[in-house]
């Protein structure tokens, strides 16, 4: 019996001792796969850690280049060659061949420096010497994990505004910290407005099928149809990028600049965002997209200084045109600095008429440009003007008729510190225009200047307001204006009498558009619709005619404003880098 007692402790004890050696086992199994775990773990958070030490020397070092050169201009910029000089230093004091950046931290440490530096060619092929397509690469090293990664980038000036996107653009300044204009940011499209190309509005668009005109003092509202936006060539659908909401206008309202600041729409309006296609002609209804969208602000006074010089500034020529109304008459100075002083007794006024020429032009009097000669009249600033006082183009003229207006050719940039009147002009432009004050185009037709085989425009940037009216008045035939014209104020515009045609776009804090389509006139016409003393096409009648206010999308905007951005003679602002390929290394 102890036997066999001595043989079942012998078999516990066996027992025992294999299953403490499975648990040790067991044990170290578990303890291998769990280090070997926490190494894993601990391996994939370098490489994680590298690759973002990785993406923030590029960051580092594109920031860093771009406050480099913002330094480099100060408050008073740098003149053209000297910026082009300044960028090429500092690109290439960052070559992978000098000494790049390097910095650590308590992650790890990266590494950066430039590639490559490539020419920015313009839209004729010819390199644009103030851009340069730079490539980054950048090194993260987090505890021996080693990460690249490359990106390449647009670095230097004049990067083109995102409002010469659109054809047309409502846009907020005032941002999400409050203080916007009541009806900042708004569209209103008053009856059968054409638009090609895109919208973009950053607070809401207000859509009416009547348009409102003022008649003998009066305001009357025509009956219309709803407006129509057509795609630009190349798309399959326009697009709307909004900001707020779409409404329709339900009643005439009763104060109207009231009801052009409205911010609560209750009320005599209906809500349409969801079924944009009700307030749009029939196949005609833009795409609606939600997206952010640039606030910045184009720059128009502080591009003064890059244009103004006084009389007595370095090598100036001073022209006086002392007695009264004596022009500029085909004069020509290309590599002259010319100072205009017209300032005489009974006049303050400087002339030009038929064909000048100026390196560079300033004046603090008023400038007219006109032409008596039959054929047209060019004035050429080579690297831009500057006019202090009102700047007048064309003879005047009322007429509905061009061939009663001057023919006017302008090219070159210009700043013009007080009010421009295009009036009177059958025009042709390669011209920027920044105007601190107000902007009144009438009785005149504008279009391209052909310059180096390409059709240039007008770009007008306007601290006030502008006003396009009474071109083609009661015609059949638009007025054609070729430009983009951007108001930091309120823009307002009436295809309803007049009747006209924009190439180009329109940009302004709020818009306001109105139109008919088909025929207007003083004098009766079959199917017409009568107001005060005025006929207009019934709305049958409008459905299968062209609308009397068309906005057509002129990408080749794009390129004029590099063009023309290339001959101002000082760099005033330097554009943040912009990207163009990122790409993670091994």
């Amino acid at each position: 019996m102890n036997a066999r007692f001595r043989r079942e402790d012998g078999y516990a004890l066996l027992i025992t001792v294999f299953i403490s050696l499975l648990f040790a086992v067991l044990a170290l199994s578990l303890l291998s796969v769990t280090l070997s775990g926490v190494k894993r773990s601990q391996t994939s958070e370098n490489i994680v850690q590298a690759r973002e030490l990785s993406a923030k020397g590029i960051d580092h070092l594109t920031n860093q280049i771009y406050r480099e050169l913002n330094e480099a201009l100060g408050e008073e910029g740098l003149p053209r060659s000297e910026f082009i000089e300044r960028l090429n230093q500092t690109l290439n004091a960052y070559k992978c061949d000098g000494s790049g950046i390097r910095k650590a931290n308590r992650t790890g440490e990266y590494a950066a420096c430039i590639t490559k530096i490539e020419d920015v060619t313009d839209a004729n092929g010819e390199p644009n010497p103030l851009r340069k397509k730079v490539t980054f690469v950048s090194t993260g090293n987090a505890s021996g994990e080693e990460k690249k990664m490359t990106a390449t980038f647009e670095v230097g000036s004049q990067a083109v505004p995102e409002p010469l996107q659109y054809a047309l653009g409502a846009n907020k300044a005032c941002g999400g910290t409050g203080g916007c204009e009541p009806g900042e940011g708004n569209m209103f499209l008053h009856g059968a407005v054409s638009i090609t190309g895109d919208m973009k509005v950053d607070g809401n668009l207000i859509i009416s099928n009547k348009a409102r005109a003022v008649l003998d003092g009066r305001e009357y509202w025509i009956n219309s149809l709803y407006p129509g936006a057509r795609p630009a060539d190349g798309k399959d659908r326009a697009q709307l990028v909004l900001g707020g909401e779409v409404y329709a206008l339900n009643q005439t309202p009763g104060d109207y600049d009231k009801y052009l600041k409205t911010v609560n729409f209750g009320a005599g309006f209906t809500k349409k965002t969801d079924r944009i296609e009700d307030v749009f002609f029939p196949g005609e209804a833009p795409k609606l997209v939600r997206r952010a969208t640039s606030r910045e602000p184009i720059p128009i006074t502080s591009q003064r200084n890059a244009f103004k010089y006084e009389k007595n500034s370095p090598g100036v020529t001073v022209i006086r045109k002392w007695l009264p109304f004596v022009p500029f008459e085909n004069e020509s100075y290309p590599d002259k600095k010319i100072y205009a002083d017209c300032n005489w007794i009974i006049t303050n006024t400087c002339l030009f008429n038929g064909n000048n020429t100026f390196g560079r032009f300033a004046t603090n009097s008023d400038l007219e440009i006109k032409n008596s000669y039959k054929n047209f009249g060019k004035t050429t600033f080579l690297n831009g003007a500057y006019v202090g006082g009102d700047l007048t183009v064309g003879n005047g003229s009322t007429s509905s008729n061009p061939n009663n207006y001057d023919r006017i050719q302008i090219d070159g940039p210009i700043f013009v510190d007080g009010d421009v009147t295009i009036r009177g002009a059958d025009a042709q432009f390669n011209s920027i225009m920044y105007v601190d004050g107000d902007v009144l185009i009438e009785y005149s037709r504008i279009n391209g200047l052909n310059k180096n085989g390409r059709e240039g425009s007008l770009i007008i940037f306007a601290t006030g307001k502008i006003n396009i009216q009474n071109n083609s008045l009661y015609q059949d035939e638009p007025s054609q204006i070729k430009g983009f014209f951007y108001s930091e104020k309120e823009l307002e515009m009436y295809g309803v009498g007049s009747n006209i045609r924009i190439e180009g776009g329109i940009s302004a804090r709020k818009i306001v558009l109105n139109a008919i389509r088909g025929r207007a006139s003083n004098q009766r016409f079959e199917n017409a619709q009568k107001y005060s003393n005025d006929y207009y096409e019934g709305v049958e009648g409008q459905r299968t005619r062209p609308s009397r206010l068309q906005i057509v999308y002129d990408p080749e905007i794009i390129n004029t404003y590099s063009d023309i951005k290339s001959q101002e003679p000082v760099i005033t602002d330097v554009d943040f880098p912009i990207l163009l390929d990122r790409k993670p290394g091994e």
